[in-house]
């Protein structure tokens, strides 16, 4: 099995080097990442200036071919199926430095990696630590790994992909693995207010979490609680009950 590997955490990330790592024990890897950090675009693509593909080397993987690409995430991974590395067959995002769970995978540039391969026909895994600054990418990428396989034995429908978000714990100290579905995640919404060096007004995005319901049965819940979530994500966004109402209002 040939997997291709990207992240919006960039090539140079720590995460995706732990991915590739702990995968070309059992596969062939290649890599296709953004040259620089393109976290939170979502399914952003380059429609009006070409890419740049520069090879990298990346330290203790320097069997593994890897490119930095001058793209979002979306970008890389039509990239490396389409041009770099056609023989692909399957998609492995991440390990993203920070949790992608429940609403926040809709801003997701990892997440959007993985989907964009999910839409395009192959077996798709987008993989999170659920730390910012991890220090257990080994129990991720083990993860990860158990997904791959997961996928070989239980291909996935057409267009979903396997979102996977793990606890930054060791090894033994995961509780466990829930199936579930992802949580409804907010934000302050207003933004804060400064001024530049010249005075000018600007405005920095706010970063505080609105608490959520931790009682739930959703990803976000059970993550805090030490366990991996799996969620299956789709890309069809219709809202088939209010379709079905404005059909019969229609007639």
């Amino acid at each position: 099995m040939k997997l291709l590997l990207s992240n919006d955490d960039g090539v140079l990330a720590e995460g995706i080097s732990a991915l590739a790592r702990e995968l070309k024990k059992e596969y062939e890897v290649f890599i296709a990442a953004p040259d620089t950090e393109r976290s939170c675009v979502s399914r952003a693509m380059t429609l009006l200036s070409p890419l740049r593909a520069r090879a990298h080397s990346l330290p203790g993987l320097e069997e593994v071919p890897a490119y930095g690409i001058s793209g979002t995430p979306v970008d890389c991974v039509r990239l490396g199926l389409g041009n770099l590395f056609p023989e692909a067959e399957m998609v492995v995002s991440g390990i993203n430095h920070g949790p992608n769970l429940g609403s926040d995978a809709l801003y997701s540039g990892t997440v959007a990696a993985a989907h964009e391969a999910a839409i395009l026909g192959y077996q798709a895994v987008a993989v999170s630590s659920c730390s910012y600054a991890p220090k257990h990418f080994d129990t991720a990428a083990r993860y990860a790994a158990g997904a791959v396989q997961y996928l070989q034995k239980n291909p996935l429908p057409f267009g979903v992909v396997l979102n996977v978000n793990v606890p930054d714990l060791p090894m033994e100290e995961i509780r466990g693995i829930k199936i579930v579905p992802g949580a409804k995640i907010d934000y302050q919404l207003e933004f804060i207010e400064a001024a530049d060096p010249k005075g000018t007004p600007c405005y920095w995005p706010p970063r505080a979490r609105i608490p959520g319901d931790l009682t739930g049965d959703t990803d976000e819940r059970w993550a805090m609680e030490g366990y991996v979530t799996l969620t299956p994500l789709g890309y069809d966004l219709t809202n088939y009950e209010t379709l079905a109402r404005m059909r019969a209002e229609e007639r």
